[in-house]
């Protein structure tokens, strides 16, 4: 198979507190890359080889993803600013078509309300910020258990 198609993938909001149910957010139109990147530490020593610095891997960071969407429910929209207001830390899970799935937790750091204009649509935006690791196919999901 040469690949698989990403129209049908789902981001979901793992409910917490007194929620009764996760947010499977809808409508949306794009979910943006997630990018992990690794600070490098430098262990330089006056006796390095050759006068070369060296380095060894330091902590990932998987920085922030992008997400968009059409409004079609206002309830959602208020979650969503709620979630943004509270300044929680949430678990998000990425989850496509072909059934590869991606959690990880973040915070809402950006709400965007999209531009109104006179053929647009309404949209909004919003940017998590990753905190912690990210699992591709974490096992629990990957096997049913």
């Amino acid at each position: 198979m040469a690949g698989s198609k990403t129209m049908g993938t789902t981001l979901t909001i793992t409910k917490a507190g007194d929620e009764t149910e996760d947010l499977v957010i809808k409508s949306l139109t794009s979910i943006g890359e997630l990018s992990g990147e690794r600070e490098e530490i430098d262990v330089t020593t006056l006796d390095s080889p050759d006068g070369a610095k060296e380095y060894i891997s330091g902590a990932v960071d998987w920085g922030s993803q992008d997400v968009a969407g059409n409004i079609t429910d206002a309830t959602q929209l208020a979650k969503l600013r709620a979630i943004f207001d509270t300044q929680a830390v949430r678990e998000f899970t990425i989850k496509t078509p072909a059934g590869n799935l991606t959690r990880y937790k973040a915070f809402i750091g950006s709400f965007k309300y999209g531009e109104k204009t006179t053929d647009g649509l309404d949209t909004f935006s919003i940017t998590l910020r990753v905190t912690g690791s990210v699992k591709f196919n974490p096992e629990d999901e990957a096997t049913g258990e």
